[in-house]
């Protein structure tokens, strides 16, 4: 289930507690907030509204307990019933029944595991008409069954495949060709590859090549072979190898019977064309391009007064395009595109006209990367910071106005929109070389992509461009991912660099290992096109959003 309309409130002493848990909930699309301690849950509980709580019960000073306590008592006040799910360790398992007579909702386990954790959201997060609803999903599925009938014939009667899984995971029927088409062309040189490693017994390669195949089996949906390559790369780990021994014949005669499956990728005309007008988009891909409205300013009111006509005034004469409009809602929407400032100007109606305002205001602020700012009369902005949309809010201005300080600040947010909208360039380091020729093709509308093989090659990189993002394999030949952000992380003139793991690699002992060097994100590359897309995207706003505060 998806739910970007939810926020999720992470409470959790542990730092790596949080991050695990926030990275699990970013791959359902479920945006978080996190809190260290208990009074700090408090504090956000107070001023926000959230969907739902997991709430550590074993925390310094003020314990789980407690805290639910007090939330009870905020909940209550707001008059609401917002479930609360007990966070613990495994040990906490003999006591699911005191925690629930304690109050809380339901009880997840830590490590969590991620279907556990699905259901949790499915029961607890709210379906009402903010949050896509179930059939949101069918209709996803629909979606790729409409894109499957763009493909030609010839695919559409290979067996051992499932179409829908791949042009869901890719995005659309071209990309999906495309990403077939990789597969394809190279199923001949990994298949000697892997037989040569498995003759050699050479281990750690044959590892290598199975998870390689792996991650490109389950992309086009060729969920057989995904699951074979899968065990295989499990018992290369663990030392297995009367397993691997036996049963990698098998794999390679299933791999390559996708040589004859797909040959008509090589022969099908129709397909060639597809094929060709993917390449001609790949050598000049169109970017996506936001317009850089940084110099313009929604200005959201309910009246012009002396007090906003002097506002306007003075943005004016600093060379800000300035948009009055009405705090009505279809106004507000249809002027949401022609700034990247809000200035909203809350006046005493009642408290839901202002909190119905500003839980639009948040929405479009948030999902377009807009700077929202309020000015006016104490009262109404302390009424416009207890609704919904207040987390979006970057500076308050009660009147009288400082102009000068007003004006500067305007500057500043000015300038930050500027470099957010600037192109981004990110790097990425994978050594299969089919997972980057599909990525690029997905990222390069985006982001100034540029692609390397292995650690040296990313190094080297480094030394001329510093990016504005790395995406990191985990496994890779000579130095691997684990070994790279360690190594980036200990060197002042790469530490800072964001970097988000784009691997095939989910095993909780890899998890953990790489937490300690503080990645900014981590996504598994069976993640369809979009989940990855709008991972970067959300990093980027944001980073951008952190910095407004």
């Amino acid at each position: 289930m998806e739910n970007t309309n939810s926020r999720v409130l992470i409470v959790d002493d542990l730092s790596v507690n949080r991050m695990i848990m926030s990275s699990l909930l970013a791959s359902r699309r479920v945006i978080s907030d996190q809190a260290e301690s208990g009074y700090k849950c408090l504090e956000l509980c107070q001023k926000y509204d959230y969907d739902l709580i997991f709430l550590d019960h074993r925390m310094p000073d003020m314990d789980g307990i407690d805290t639910l306590t007090a939330l009870h008592d905020i909940f209550k006040k707001k008059g609401k019933t917002i479930p609360v799910i007990c966070h613990t360790t495994e040990e906490g398992k003999k006591n699911i029944n005191l925690y629930k007579a304690a109050g809380f909702s339901d009880v997840l386990i830590k490590p969590v595991e991620p279907g556990k954790l699905s259901e949790i959201i499915s029961r607890y997060l709210p379906q009402d008409d903010k949050t896509p609803p179930p059939e949101k999903v069918i209709s996803s599925e629909e979606d790729a069954r409409e894109e499957l009938d763009k493909l030609p014939m010839c695919l559409k009667i290979v067996p051992r495949i499932d179409l829908v899984a791949g042009i869901s995971n890719c995005g659309s029927a071209e990309d999906y060709v495309n990403a077939l088409s990789v597969f394809y062309s190279s199923i001949m040189d990994k298949s000697a590859d892997i037989a040569t490693h498995l003759q050699k017994e050479d281990w750690a390669a044959f590892k290598l090549d199975v998870h390689s195949l792996k991650s490109m089996a389950r992309l086009v949906g060729a969920r057989d072979l995904g699951k074979m390559a899968a065990d295989l790369e499990e018992w290369a780990g663990t030392g297995e190898y009367a397993k691997i021994r036996l049963d990698t014949p098998l794999l390679l005669f299933e791999y390559r019977r996708f040589d004859t499956l797909l040959s008509s990728l090589k022969d099908d005309e129709e397909i060639r064309s597809m094929l060709k007008e993917s390449v001609e988009k790949k050598k000049e891909p169109e970017k996506v391009r936001k317009t850089d409205n940084s110099k313009s300013v929604l200005f959201v009111q309910s009246s012009q007064g002396i007090f906003t006509k002097g506002i306007e005034k003075n943005l004016t004469d600093k060379g800000y395009k300035v948009i009055s409009v009405p705090d009505s809602p279809d106004l507000i929407i249809n002027h949401r595109f022609d700034a990247d400032i809000v200035i909203y100007f809350p006046e005493f109606h009642d408290d839901s006209h202002i909190g119905v305002t500003m839980s639009l205001l948040g929405e479009v602020c948030q999902d377009d990367s807009k700077v929202l700012i309020l000015t006016g009369d104490s009262n109404d902005i302390e009424v416009a910071m207890r609704s919904r949309g207040s987390y979006r809010v970057s500076r308050c201005y009660p009147r009288p106005v400082e102009i000068r300080p007003f004006l500067d600040d305007m500057e500043y947010f000015s300038s930050l929109l500027t470099e957010h909208h600037r192109e981004k360039a990110v790097y990425i380091v994978d050594d299969d070389e089919n997972y980057l020729s599909i990525i690029s093709g997905w990222l390069s509308p985006y982001v100034n992509l540029s692609c390397f093989k292995d650690a040296r090659g990313l190094l080297d990189g480094l030394s001329a461009v510093i990016p504005d993002l790395i995406l990191l394999d985990y496994e890779m030949p000579g130095m691997d991912g684990l070994e790279l952000i360690k190594t980036l992380r200990q060197d002042p003139d790469t530490s800072t660099i964001p970097i988000i793991f784009l691997t095939g690699k989910n095993e909780k002992d890899q998890v953990y290992s790489v937490l300690q060097y503080r990645p900014d994100g981590y996504l598994l590359k069976t993640s369809s096109k979009e989940t990855i897309i709008d991972s970067i995207n959300r990093f980027f706003t944001e980073s951008f959003f952190r910095m407004t505060l």
